[in-house]
């Protein structure tokens, strides 16, 4: 059960998305459950959880989780007491199956990485030893070239960040509860810095080290580059007054110059290349590409919302100097308790950072601050070895615990910013867990001594060309090769160990062809499917359009036989109308007129004869007129229609 608080914590802040209060709340409440308290007091549950989880948490702590509780209705408070509502805290507790399923999944995956990578691990607990690489991930010294010092690099340990990169590389659900269980430490911490999210930081001062702002540039891997970009932009969302001091301003600006001027030369060695010169290399700048980025830093920091700030450095004359010497041997010892080797750059970059604590005190005049809103100026570092040292300073130097150091970690910053949202918190792990994988997984610089040693000697003797040599004493790749052949162990290394990175490189460049191959045939023929459906529905949609157009076309065929029927119908209508008035009636008339004489010749003469034919020649007459006039009648009737349906479709 060792640490089992902060790897469910992990498991429930980050991988689930609860607030970090609201998990640690769950584990009091079951707790409470099981024992059958009905009255509890903050100490006795203080105590609790050290008893039985080996964790010690502070009773400001302990207060804000039984504040949740209070908040749920599950406890009254009286005078320091709460009184347990059983009921109500009975819907607040977990079961611990799922993250135990978890837990043994990540143990099982690592074992079996080991087994694969030929890693003896008979003499460990491999449950106890990630609990242990987790633990140390929280103390562990992430900073610019600082992993390439370390004297030497554990089995196991390369085991392990290795399996951790393949775990986040191939973007598993398993990483992302590693990258849970790594912030967890730091989420707590930031709970007891600040105890709150705070959305105004308007009156506090940031200031980045240096390894950030060489991120900050793009010098280093870029999921810590994305990682440190979207803190900043959180930060400055939150109104935080952002900063580099001039002095690690010059210190930047002055390794860049100095990368700039042999990053594209034959003479560039991976052993003496920093990020920088990696940079300007791997990125294969021209030479006035590299001039141009060398006199944009401060744009390009100024961009991101950061600004240079002058200070004035004079260690006899500041009344609020604090104990330089005493600062940098304090990290020195950090470094070489850790196992890292110190170079004469590596000590004037610690000291540089030394005297950025040393500015920020002097800042501060002497001020204190319990609150990180309320401490006004505050230097943010990827190195967690200065901010531990820092912390440790501030509490030699004041009587009172709890006070705001001179400089934390800008994860424990970030952590600050997202107390109520774990969700950002564990995307922001995901992407600096990757970048310290990988920073882990560098070859230190004696192993990359002695490979350029046998490359210089492999040359010398004829059993290389030059521009295989090249090859492998310049390009990137090499790094990974390496440190896949001999896992950063000094036993693996021979005189061919050279030739076997070139096979690695040759190996694995074969297979990105084969996977790139396949994977652009599998892309060929999801095209091929694509086009082939997309003809079928065009086929399909063109045969829907067709007989959309053709049933279209009939209903307006029947809607003009509609129309040219009422047409004719009203044409008829008012020609017959028409008729009648104009012809109708005249003609009925004479025809009337026409029979009456008609009876009236009834005798048989020539005057009859002629009157009857003059009769029946008058009724044709009238007959023939009748029909001209009808006939002229509805030609001017559908002609007038027309024009007023004409006339109304106009308007």
């Amino acid at each position: 059960m060792r640490n089992i608080t902060k790897l469910y914590a992990a498991y429930k802040a980050g991988y689930l998305g609860n607030n970090i209060l609201d998990t640690y709340f769950a584990l009091v409440a079951n707790m409470i459950l099981e024992k059958r308290l009905t009255v509890i007091e903050d100490t006795a549950i203080a105590s609790e959880i050290q008893e039985r989880y080996q964790v010690e948490l502070p009773l400001p702590f302990i207060r804000q989780i039984l504040g949740v509780g209070v908040k749920n209705n599950c406890f009254v408070e009286d005078h320091g007491k709460y009184s347990v509502a059983i009921e109500e805290l009975s819907q607040y507790g977990f079961s611990e199956t799922d993250f135990n399923q978890r837990w043994e999944q990540l143990v099982r995956s690592f074992e079996v990485y080991c087994k694969e990578k030929e890693i003896d691990y008979s003499s460990v607990s491999i449950s106890e030893f990630v609990l242990d690489i987790l633990d140390e991930t929280d103390d562990v010294i992430f900073t610019n070239d600082a992993t390439e010092d370390k004297q030497s690099t554990p089995p196991m340990e390369y085991a392990w960040y290795s399996f951790v990169r393949d775990e986040a590389e191939a973007q598993t659900d398993l990483y992302g509860f590693i990258a849970a269980i790594s912030a967890s430490n730091i989420t707590r911490q930031a709970l007891f810095f600040d105890g709150e999210a705070k959305a105004d930081y308007s009156d506090l001062h940031v200031y980045l080290d240096s390894p950030i702002i060489f991120a900050l540039l793009g010098m280093d891997d870029v999921s810590r580059t994305d990682a440190y970009k979207k803190l900043i932009s959180d930060m400055l969302r939150a109104k935080c007054n952002v900063h580099v001091l001039d002095h690690n301003f010059q210190e930047v600006d002055g390794i860049i110059a100095r990368a700039a001027g042999w990053a594209n030369s034959t003479g560039y060695d991976l052993r003496k290349a920093n990020n920088a010169a990696r940079f300007f290399h791997d990125s294969q700048m021209s030479d006035d590409e590299i001039t141009e980025f060398c006199e944009s830093i401060e744009a390009k920091l100024n961009d991101l919302g950061i600004t240079v700030k002058g200070t004035s450095y004079d260690i006899f004359q500041d009344k609020f100097q604090e104990d330089e010497n005493c600062l940098f041997d304090m990290v020195k010892a950090r470094y070489l308790e850790h196992g890292y080797g110190l170079s004469q750059d590596k000590e004037e970059s610690i000291r540089i950072d030394v005297r950025s604590i040393i500015m920020v005190y002097r800042e501060r005049q002497g001020q204190t601050a319990t609150r990180l809103q309320n401490a006004k100026h505050i230097m943010l570092t990827s190195n967690n070895a200065i901010a531990n040292v820092s912390k440790k300073y501030e509490s030699n130097r004041s009587i009172q615990a709890g006070h705001i150091p001179a400089c934390i970690s800008a994860d424990l910053f970030g952590a600050i910013l997202w107390l109520n949202s774990p969700i950002q918190m564990q995307e922001y792990q995901k992407q600096k867990l990757l970048a310290d994988c990988y920073a882990f997984l560098k070859p230190n610089k004696v192993l990359l001594e002695k490979y350029i040693q046998s490359l210089d000697e492999a040359r010398a003797a004829d059993k290389i060309d030059e521009k295989t040599f090249l090859f492998l004493r310049t390009h990137k790749v090499v790094l990974d090769s390496l440190m896949d052949i001999t896992q950063g162990d000094y036993a693996r290394f021979n005189s061919n160990t050279y030739l076997e990175v070139y096979d690695d490189i040759q190996s694995k460049a074969q297979k990105r062809y084969r996977d790139e191959a396949a994977s652009h045939e599998q892309t060929r023929k999801e095209l091929e499917d694509v086009k082939a459906r997309a003809i079928k529905e065009s086929s399909e949609k063109d045969q829907a359009i067709q007989k959309l157009v053709e049933r279209v076309q009939s209903l307006e065929d029947a809607q003009q036989r509609s129309a040219e029927r009422a047409f004719e119908k009203k044409v008829n209508i008012w020609g017959w109308v028409s008729t009648l008035i104009i012809a109708g009636i005249p003609y009925v008339v004479l025809i009337v007129g026409i029979e009456i004489a008609k009876t009236k010749l009834t005798d048989i003469s020539w005057k009859s004869a002629y009157g009857i034919a003059g009769a029946v020649i008058a009724t044709a007459i009238v007959g023939l007129l009748f029909t001209k006039t009808k006939k002229l009648c509805f030609q001017k009737v559908r002609q007038y229609l027309k024009n007023r349906y004409k006339n109304d479709d106009q308007n």
